[in-house]
């Protein structure tokens, strides 16, 4: 059974008018009693301040900046730089933390600290030698630390001298 389209169309209308009439007075009278109090409030703008430019009056001041001032000042500073065109040492190569100290050695009343190499190689170093990838020289050797004097760059571009340590790694003699 097939509907005619003017009767489906009249059917369709229908079910769409009764979806829509409704009473909603009692709606329409709760929003309008409750809007009643609200009204808005703006703050008033800020008053805008005049300019006032400002005067520099730093141009008669060295420049910070200058690089002729900053190689100068790096030149003062070559006391502190590293022997680069001293010839390296073996153990120069290696970062500190991939090396370990792993015994000591008393030979003629002077001190060698033993240090292994990531391949299992054992090298014997003295106060003097140096060691790790920024240039630290060995300065004291103890039962259980190496002392070495790094000399390292800082931010400024300045050469510093830090103190770094070695312990005597106790799994590494067995």
């Amino acid at each position: 059974m097939t509907l005619k389209p003017t009767l489906a169309t009249l059917l369709c209308s229908l079910l769409l008018s009764a979806c829509g009439s409704g009473n909603t007075d009692d709606l329409r009278a709760w929003m309008q009693q409750a809007s009643q109090g609200l009204r808005g409030q703006i703050d008033p703008l800020p008053q805008a301040q005049a300019y006032q430019p400002f005067a520099y009056g730093a141009f008669d001041l060295p420049d910070p900046f200058n690089p002729i001032k900053l190689q100068m000042a790096k030149k003062q500073n070559a006391a502190n730089a590293p022997d680069f065109k001293r010839p390296r040492e073996l153990l120069e190569n290696y970062d500190l933390d991939k090396l370990k100290m792993v015994g000591l050695l008393k030979r003629n009343s002077m001190t060698y600290a033993l240090i292994r190499t990531p391949e299992s190689s054992i090298y014997r170093v003295q106060p003097g030698n140096f060691i790790g990838p920024n240039f630290g020289q060995v300065k004291r050797i103890s039962d259980t630390e190496l002392v070495l004097s790094e000399t390292v760059e800082d931010l400024n571009g300045e050469w510093v001298q830090r103190e770094t340590s070695m312990y005597l790694d106790e799994q590494g003699q067995k």
